[in-house]
């Protein structure tokens, strides 16, 4: 008769435990049914990746474009300095020859510097920056280190999801050149192609001979340059005839393009003389700046 009793008062907390429980799931579930379902966005790889190949190809025209400027500079350069100025100064017979002989010093020297310049652009231009070979994998003992932060180029076990393939330390992928490089710098517009492992050494030499070709070169026509002007503003003088005019406006335009670009390529040559230094290469440094500015 207890049982009973006991049953019958413990049967209402039941029933409002039951009652508040199905309120709790329908409430829910007309909360989740009022709030609308967020439709999925679109991939961001979609529209990324028609840009960036459309990006690429435009890269690849304009390597081939700035291959025809270096090649019309170093034109313009020489017809300045070879034809208007000193080749008629290293051919006049009269009896100056103190200019004549001075002349000659400058061609001289001057077609040693063009030459070195065109040859190592060219042999950057053409030399393969480095490939990974076929099949290649890294060994099983190269293992990461969970606990230590390092930047993706130092990593051991890297794979390139473009390639599909394993790819070393220190190489990346081009998405111009559409492969991976090793030890790869960056991808330069002015040689049409990337700069590597086995064409570094080229790019390098190539800075430092059109450095010293553009000094020089400024600084041998910076003597026409200042008496042209000084005889414009002494007006004792005779006047210039057309033929001249022309001339010095030829070396007005070359010398001003040779300061312009001796100035752009002293900045260039600071910046890996510091990475060489530092063993590093463009893509390493910017990586290596990343990762430490992650907290």
């Amino acid at each position: 008769m207890q049982a009973v009793v006991a049953e019958r008062a413990a049967r209402p907390g039941r029933i409002a435990a039951t009652m508040a429980t199905r309120y709790d799931s329908t409430s829910g579930a007309g909360d989740r049914a009022s709030s609308p379902e967020k439709k999925p966005r679109p991939p961001k790889s979609l529209w990324w990746n028609v840009f960036a190949s459309r990006a690429c190809l435009c890269f690849q025209a304009l390597g081939s474009v700035m291959v025809l400027v270096v090649l019309g500079v170093v034109a313009l350069t020489y017809y300045t300095t070879v034809v208007l100025v000193y080749g008629p100064a290293a051919l006049d017979d009269r009896d100056n020859n103190n200019n004549a002989a001075g002349a000659w010093v400058v061609l001289a020297i001057y077609h040693v510097l063009i030459v070195m310049t065109l040859w190592s652009y060219f042999a950057c231009v053409l030399t393969d920056p480095g490939r990974v070979p076929p099949g290649w994998a890294p060994p099983p003992e190269d293992e990461e280190d969970e606990r230590v932060r390092t930047s993706n180029s130092e990593k051991r076990r890297r794979f390139c999801r473009k390639c599909t393939a394993w790819k070393p330390e220190r190489s990346h992928h081009c998405s111009v050149c559409g492969r991976c490089v090793l030890k790869m710098d960056h991808h330069c517009v002015w040689v049409a192609s990337c700069v590597g492992a086995y064409n570094y050494k080229h790019f390098i030499l190539f800075l430092l001979y059109t450095f010293a070709a553009c000094v020089f070169d400024a600084v041998a026509l910076a003597s026409t340059f200042v008496s042209y002007w000084a005889d414009v503003h002494d007006g004792s003088h005779r006047e210039k005839t057309d033929e001249e005019k022309m001339t010095m406006a030829a070396v007005f335009v070359t010398f001003f393009v040779d300061v312009a670009f001796a100035a752009s390529l002293l900045g260039f040559i600071v910046m890996h003389a510091n990475l060489n230094f530092s063993n590093m290469t463009t893509i390493e440094m910017y990586e290596k700046k990343k990762a430490r500015s992650v907290p």
